[in-house]
């Protein structure tokens, strides 16, 4: 049995042996043919998700002469807000209707767009911001078949669009025409979305939007802008300003810092106080900050001299400080760009102060101006 058991062992072990092994290693190659008619792009356009459809321009009475597609859309003015935008495009294709392989975008940031929106690195361009793929907005039946409420859908929403004067129609083409394609479902709208940023700069952002059939054929671009309307706006981390103790004419600062104060609730600062001023931009443009203080109650002499004055700066340098009377609105020399803080310097100087009286309160605005891009 010790014989028969060595042998078979020793037989499997040659035949193990006997396997060769090897492994080849071959070439690949495809070839994308590009047959027949290229898709049409025939209309597009942009608009929000929100009943007016835009908000900068939401009665449709700002659309440009000549050039009717001119979404208008403000931004957030919030820190770290968002806006959802999104892309409609009619298209058809003399083989396959509507119903091709791709549709989709590139868009591309305003040309007067500071760095680094204006130093892309992807072959589109510097300007480039990003493609959007869209999808169809019908349910084909097996056939290539769209039902009717997909129909009436699609066409109440070109529609809407063209009475809002939002759409740009390709050369040749009329409202009429892409109304009749799609009632006889030999054109498909298509829809992407994507998001845009609360600092995103403000312009005009070119839409190239193209379809590709399923022989690879690719349309022209149709193109368009939309804009992102220039709004500046800042917001502060407090909403007192404690001016504490003062001498008659002895000027007395209140510093800001660099640290944001996160409490959700109003925060003093000044005197006494663990927060300190600071102002940051929440619009998309470069923004100059803009300061009117009221007189806290010391008021004028006869001759309307004021009884107190302010001064204020952005950061550290007093090349940048401000002096001002109450009632009166200055705006600081140095600005903020896009998502950016500083610290707000605040001072007052009290000439004369009403006798008897030792507590005076008043308000301060604080606003932006915008301080036009530069690269």
């Amino acid at each position: 049995m010790k014989k028969i058991l060595i042998m078979a062992v020793a037989f499997v072990v040659m035949m193990t042996m006997a396997i060769p092994a090897s492994a080849a290693t071959v070439g690949s190659q495809v070839t994308i043919t590009s047959a027949g008619n290229a898709p049409i792009v025939k209309c597009k356009w942009e608009q929000e998700p929100i009943t007016s459809m835009e908000s900068g321009d939401p009665t449709h009475v700002l659309y440009k002469t000549g050039a009717p597609s001119n979404s208008q859309f403000n931004p957030p003015m919030v820190k770290g807000g968002k806006k959802s935008i999104d892309y409609y495009a009619v298209v058809a294709d003399l083989e396959e209707g509507g119903n091709v392989a791709q549709v989709f975008a590139d868009v591309f940031h305003p040309l007067n767009s500071p760095p680094p929106y204006s130093t892309s690195t992807d072959p589109r361009g510097p300007f480039f911001k990003y493609e959007i793929p869209f999808s169809a907005q019908v349910q084909f039946i097996p056939g290539g078949i769209i039902s009717d409420t997909d129909k009436g859908n699609e066409i109440a929403a070109v529609n809407a669009a063209y009475n809002a004067h939002l759409i740009t129609f390709a050369s040749g083409y009329t409202l009429l025409d892409v109304v009749t394609e799609l009632s006889k479902g030999t054109a498909v709208l298509w829809k992407g979305t994507a998001l845009i940023d609360y600092e995103q700069p403000a312009g005009e952002y070119t839409v190239n939007v193209f379809a590709i059939d399923h022989t690879n054929a690719t349309s022209a671009a149709l193109v368009n802008t939309f804009t992102y309307v220039a709004i500046s706006g800042v917001e502060v981390d407090f909403n007192k300003i404690v001016y504490g103790s003062v001498g008659l004419d002895v000027e007395k600062m209140i510093a800001g810092d660099m640290v944001w104060d996160a409490n959700p609730t109003p925060v003093l600062v000044g005197e006494g106080q663990p927060n300190q001023a600071t102002v940051r931009n929440i619009g998309n443009t470069w923004a100059h900050v803009t300061i009117k203080e009221s007189d806290m109650g010391f008021g004028q002499d006869i001759n309307g001299m004021w009884n107190v004055a302010f001064d204020a700066r952005m950061g550290n340098s007093d090349t940048y400080r401000v002096y001002f009377n109450p009632e009166q609105t200055v705006t600081l020399p140095n600005f903020l760009k896009l998502s950016t803080l500083d610290e707000l310097d605040l001072s007052i100087k009290v000439h004369k102060s009403v006798p008897g009286q030792t507590l005076y309160s008043g308000t301060i605005t604080i606003g932006s101006t915008i301080e036009p891009f530069a690269q």
